[in-house]
C-alpha cells in the first residue's frame, strides 16, 4: 500500500532522489537523523532487560525516536510512504480490537494491539528508510556486525562465568539470555543474524566472517534451545536444496530428499530418539541436558498445551477469538493443568483473535513469501545486487523464523519485523524491475 504524504501542488520526491539512495548530493539532517537513529534500533535489539509494564524494553526507546525521526523527515520532505504489510496486519488488529472487546481481558488485548501497532509502524519506518542501497547496506552492516560483536560478549561471559552478563536466572538453569531475557528470543535473533551475515557478506574479510559465524553459532549454542537448532537445519536444508535445484532441476531435489530421509530413517532405526534423549539426559553435561535431554519434557509440554488450547477455542463462538494475550490468564483462571502463553502463531491467532486473525496471519505470511520470490530465483534489482550478494540468505532466514512460529509466538519479536520490511524492500524493488534491470545473483 503506498499513501501520498504530500498537497497535490507539491513536487513528488521518491526514495530514490535521496541522499542514501546513491545520488551525489548531501543526505538532508533530517534522513541522516532517521538513518542514525534506526542504526541504533538495529544495534541494541538484543537490549531487552530491564523490561518495563507490558513487555516493553530499553530498546523500544530507539524504536520509537526512530519512528519519530522518520516522521519528521516526511514532514520537512514529502514523499511516498510504502506499507507493504498493512492488509495483513489491519485484519490482524480488527479482529484482535473486536475479540479484546468483547473479552474477559480487555487491558490485556488494549496492551497487546499497542505492542502490534508500535512493531508495524517499526517496519513501515524501515521500509521507507532503508528503500535506497545505501541506506540499506548501512542497516545490514550493522545488524550483522553488531550481532557478532555481541556474540563475543556472550562467549567471553559464558568463558568467564560472568553470570550477570550471562543472563542466567534459576528458571532456566544455566541456558546463557545474556539481555534477551528469554532463550527462545535469544535463539531466534541468533539465528536470524547467522542468515543476514550468509545474505550480505559482511564482514567482507573471509577469515573474519568466519570467525563471527563461529562466535554467533557458539552464542545460538548457549541458548540450548532445540527450537532454534530445528530452525537453523530447516534454513540451512532450504539454502543446499536451491542450490541444488539450480543445478541439477528437481531431479536433484528429490534425489537430495530421499537420500536424506533415508539416512536419517536409518540412523534413528539403529539409534532410537528416546535412547538419545535418555543418554544426554543423564550425560552430567549441562549443554545436553537442557537442550537435547529435556526434548521429551518440552514435547510433551506443548502436546498439553495444544490440548487446553483446543478447549479454548471450543469455548469461543467460532468468529471471535477471547482477545490477544487472554490465552495464560483465562487458562489461569481456569486452573489449567499448564497455564501458559500459546507458544503459537498460528494457534494463538485463531483462539485469541478467531478465524479472522487467522486470516490475517496467512495474508501476512503469503505477502512474504510473494516478496522472497525474486531472492529465491535469484533475480534481485541491479540497485541491491552489490548490497546484498546472496539474497537466498534472507529467504532462509525469514523460512526458518516461519519454523519457529510453530512452537514460539514471535510476531512480537521485534527482529522478524526487520527482516520483513528487508524483504519487501529488496523483493518488490526486483519485482519492479528499477533501474538499470534485473541482475541474475551468483546464490
Amino acid at each position: 500500500m503506498s499513501l501520498r504524504t504530500r498537497p497535490d501542488d507539491a513536487p513528488m520526491l521518491s526514495a530514490d532522489l535521496l541522499g542514501p539512495s546513491g545520488s551525489t548530493g548531501p543526505t538532508p539532517k533530517a534522513e541522516r537523523r532517521a538513518l542514525s537513529a534506526l542504526t541504533l534500533a538495529f544495534v541494541f535489539q538484543p537490549i531487552l532487560h530491564p523490561a518495563g509494564p507490558a513487555n516493553s524494553s530499553p530498546v523500544d526507546l530507539l524504536l520509537i525516536a526512530s519512528i519519530v525521526c522518520f516522521v519528521i523527515w516526511i514532514r520537512k520532505e514529502p514523499r511516498r510512504l510504502q506499507a507493504p504489510y498493512f492488509f495483513p496486519f489491519a485484519l490482524i488488529v480488527i479482529a484482535g480490537a473486536a475479540s479484546g472487546i468483547a473479552g474477559q481481558f480487555p487491558s490485556t488485548a488494549f496492551q497487546a494491539i499497542l505492542v502490534d501497532i508500535l512493531l508495524f509502524a517499526w517496519c513501515t519506518t524501515i521500509v521507507n528508510i532503508v528503500n535506497s542501497p545505501r541506506a540499506l547496506q548501512h542497516i545490514l552492516t550493522a545488524w550483522a556486525l553488531s550481532g557478532i560483536v555481541w556474540s563475543l560478549i556472550v562467549v567471553f561471559a559464558w568463558l568467564g562465568h560472568i553470570t550477570p552478563l550471562e543472563g542466567l536466572n534459576a528458571a532456566d538453569g544455566n541456558r546463557v539470555l545474556f539481555t534477551f531475557g528469554d532463550p527462545n528470543y535469544a535463539s531466534t535473533y541468533w539465528l536470524t543474524t547467522l542468515f543476514v551475515i550468509y545474505a550480505i557478506q559482511r564482514p567482507a574479510t573471509r577469515w573474519l566472517r568466519i570467525a563471527g559465524y563461529i562466535s554467533v553459532f557458539w552464542a545460538l549454542a548457549l541458548t540450548e534451545s532445540n527450537g532454534g537448532f530445528l530452525s537453523l537445519l530447516i534454513g540451512l536444508s532450504f539454502l543446499v536444496l536451491v542450490k541444488i535445484f539450480r543445478k541439477w532441476g528437481w531431479a536433484g531435489v528429490i534425489a537430495a530428499v530421499i537420500s536424506l530421509g533415508l539416512t536419517v530413517g536409518t540412523f534413528f532405526t539403529l539409534v532410537p530418539l528416546n535412547t538419545i534423549r535418555q543418554k544426554a539426559l543423564y550425560s552430567n553435561q549441562p549443554l545436553l541436558v537442557n537442550s537435547i535431554g529435556r526434548s521429551a519434557q518440552s514435547s510433551s509440554e506443548r502436546s498439553l498445551l495444544i490440548t487446553e488450547m483446543g478447549h479454548l477455542y471450543n469455548q469461543t463462538d467460532g468468529i471471535l477469538g477471547i482477545g490477544p494475550g487472554a490465552t495464560k490468564p483465562t487458562l489461569t483462571a481456569q486452573l489449567a493443568v499448564y497455564p501458559n502463553e500459546a507458544h503459537d502463531d498460528w494457534l494463538a491467532a485463531l483462539v485469541e483473535e478467531g478465524p479472522i486473525g487467522f486470516v490475517g496471519l496467512l495474508l501476512l505470511v503469503v505477502s512474504a513469501g510473494l516478496w522472497c520470490v525474486p531472492l529465491v530465483r535469484r533475480r534481485v534489482s541491479s540497485r541491491f545486487a552489490a548490497v546484498v550478494p546472496f539474497p537466498l540468505g534472507l529467504a532462509a532466514g525469514l523460512l526458518a523464523l516461519g519454523v519457529n512460529s510453530f512452537y514460539e509466538e514471535i510476531l512480537h519479536f521485534r527482529f522478524l519485523w526487520a527482516l520483513l520490511a528487508i524483504v519487501a524492500v529488496v523483493g518488490k524493488d526486483s519485482k519492479l524491475g528499477r533501474r538499470d534491470g534485473i541482475v541474475r545473483q551468483p546464490a
